[in-house]
């Protein structure tokens, strides 16, 4: 998986692609971390390219809430109907702010 992201100051761009699984949410999770540590505060997410969120993703999305909540943002764009789903099925339709 690769990860393109844009960032200005303590705010901070990206998008998954594919799936967010137990293969690829070790990698988002570390690259979403080190985010953190270099001080950005706010994060957007582009999901308009992700069609698959196991639970496994779900932790590594409740984690980057749990530090944007310290202080900053997370956002979550363009979100597919099939993570919609999944979202929604889970209640994180109600604690993620999803544009």
């Amino acid at each position: 998986m690769e990860i393109k992201v844009t960032q200005e100051g303590t705010h901070a761009e990206f998008a998954i692609e594919g799936s967010l699984n137990t293969t690829t949410s070790p990698q988002i999770e570390k690259f979403v971390n080190e985010l953190y540590d270099k001080g950005v505060k706010n994060i957007d997410v582009n999901m308009g390219a992700c069609d698959f969120v196991s639970s496994a993703g779900l932790r590594v999305i409740v984690g980057m809430q749990k530090r944007a909540m310290a202080g900053g943002s997370l956002v979550f764009h363009d979100v597919t109907p099939d993570v919609m789903d999944v979202f929604q099925m889970t209640g994180f339709d109600k604690i993620f702010t999803i544009d």
